[in-house]
């Protein structure tokens, strides 16, 4: 039986499973002996929500069934305190610092409390907050039926976490030989609140002529509730195959439009559709296409004018590039003549290819980007009340000479604390242990040779940033990826930023001219790092340690 105190909030949601054939059942016991109970029936898996009308002591019994997460939520001033987290087994409150503060658990990027998460969704800033939505799946450590996950923050860099805002549909609940749920999208601000578009997806494991995705549109009115679902696109274009998926809506010159991931007449197609003053969505045709059979679809598109250019991008799911990197994500840049992107370069998002699914959305004149950092290599490593997946840092774009350019958000910077090095006109930085495992690196090159830097260690395994031949490079010597290669495209190489987080690595390159992206666990919360410089390369080299954002 787990006990505990209701406090300020209103509700207690559960998410549980059914561990046995016949029905299992929930019990909740509140002050005064008064009984609340839900039986799963033929439920699989469901988040159950009992209100806590008094304040006070309760207790919650079951049989048949397993919670894999449980919190409290409702209550006055919930954007400020958010949920509170309890312990499954013995209902204490979960202090966020210490449940965090495991080897392979981020320290500055946002990840879950528990279990998976994918896509971000739904960025935006609303009535003083940043919002960010994401996929979910509450029940475990690996991909699932989908829900959408929910946090904010003042500063894009502390979240809170808030109640999950979208579920799968409950057939799915029911059914074990079907899959889907409440896919990725994306928002618009509106006067009447945050105007949520996704994709709900249904059918069978396998996906084929069965699987059905449609877009449909919610609204959050008070950041928090979501208002029933809107269908808004349930007709494929013609010649269209069962990937037709996650609405991101962008406006441009006073219009609405959408982009969806497809495939089109066997070209992977980012499809582009226009909201007319009806507020129907008129399809316009392929903004972008590739004509290569070994990406199944575009997944996660964006869309959006910057700096005089539009920029047009997309994951490409289930590709190897050259170098054996995996589903990485293709920009685009160009000029737009209402229907079609006309691009003149394209480049790769990010090098390290552990980062997939970006999405962005602009505030007070900056274009704010995140991205899930994946593990598409079988990197990861469960542990009991782990996660899988994080977000990169808030990213801010920009275009320079056609090229899509993205530096850490401003806001990033505030989390150093000490400083820990500074170095000038060396070679050499010998091997030193960073407690805490979180940490920036600032460096300034005046040259073109060849370079090691070692950001972390374990056993004899390594993740480096390397210079040969003029390639700068990401180099893992984990066996999962010790024969992809992380190679950045950006030439001349003078100045370099790291972030280290514990099992994230974020590199920038140049001022934004590239970015890379790596996984890299490790079995203790001590960093490492050392050095080795062509002679008279290295100019200057600062490190510092990271203050955590769950303390």
């Amino acid at each position: 039986m787990l006990k505990f105190d209701s406090s300020e909030y209103e509700r207690i949601c559960i998410f549980v499973k059914r561990t046995e054939e016949q029905d299992g059942w929930l019990c909740l016991e509140g002050p005064g002996g008064k009984k609340q109970e839900i039986h799963m029936g033929k439920d699989w898996y469901r988040m159950v929500q009992f209100p806590l009308p008094e304040d006070g002591r309760y207790s919650l019994s079951q049989e048949g069934t397993e919670i894999t997460q449980i919190y409290l939520s409702g209550g006055a001033n919930l954007l400020e305190r958010g949920v509170c987290f309890l312990n499954p087994v013995s209902g204490d409150v979960t202090d966020l610092g210490s449940w965090y503060d495991t080897p392979v658990r981020e320290q500055v990027h946002f990840s879950p409390f528990i279990n998976w998460v994918n896509d971000p969704n739904g960025l935006c800033w609303y009535q003083g907050y940043y919002h960010l939505f994401y996929q979910a799946n509450p029940f475990g450590q690996e991909w699932n039926d989908m829900y959408w996950g929910h946090a904010v923050s003042r500063d894009l860099i502390h979240w809170v976490h808030l109640p999950h805002a979208l579920e799968p549909q409950d057939v799915l609940w029911k059914d074990k030989t079907l899959k889907g749920g409440a896919f990725s999208g994306s928002a618009v601000v509106e006067e009447d609140g945050i105007h949520l578009y996704l994709t709900r997806h249904e059918g069978p494991q396998e996906d084929g002529a069965a699987t059905r995705e449609w877009q449909t549109k919610a609204i959050c009115r008070d950041g928090i509730h979501i208002e029933a679902e809107k269908v808004l696109i349930d007709e494929k274009p013609p010649g269209t195959a069962h990937d037709f998926r996650d609405p991101k809506v962008q406006r441009i010159d006073g219009r609405n439009y959408m982009v969806l991931g497809a495939v089109v007449n066997k070209a992977s197609s980012i499809l582009l559709y226009r909201q007319d003053e009806n507020g129907a969505w008129i399809y316009q045709g392929p903004l972008v296409e590739e004509q290569n059979e070994e990406i199944r679809t575009f997944e996660c598109p964006d869309f959006f004018e910057l700096d005089g250019s539009f920029v047009a991008l997309g994951a490409w799911m289930c590709h190897h590039d050259e170098y054996g990197r995996y589903q990485m994500t293709r920009c685009y840049v160009g000029g737009f003549d209402g229907r079609k992107l006309q691009t003149a370069k394209q480049q790769w998002y990010d090098f390290g290819s552990n980062f997939y699914a970006v999405q962005s959305f602009e505030h007070e004149g900056r274009r704010i980007a995140i991205g899930w950092v994946s593990d598409f290599y079988g990197e990861h490593i469960e542990v009991e009340n782990g996660a899988y997946g994080s977000f990169a840092l808030p990213r801010e774009l920009s275009v320079r000479n056609e090229r899509l350019c993205m530096v850490p958000a401003a806001e990033c910077y505030g989390l150093l604390d000490e400083q820990l090095l500074m170095e000038k006109g060396t070679n050499t930085i010998k091997g030193m242990n960073i407690p805490g495992n979180c940490y920036f690196a600032r460096i300034k090159l005046n040259g073109d040779g060849a370079f090691r830097i070692v950001l972390a260690k374990d056993g004899k395994d390594t993740l480096s940033l390397v210079r040969e031949n003029g390639i700068t490079a990401l180099v893992s010597t984990k066996k999962e990826v010790r024969d992809v290669k992380f190679p950045s495209d950006v030439k001349d190489v003078r100045d370099i930023e790291i972030f280290v987080d514990r099992r994230v690595t974020e590199v920038y390159l140049n001022k934004g001219e590239g970015a890379g992206t790596k996984l890299f666990y490790q079995n203790g919360t001590d960093g490492y790092l050392e050095a080795e410089f062509t002679d008279g390369d290295l100019e200057q080299m600062e490190l510092w340690n990271m203050k955590s954002i769950w303390k």
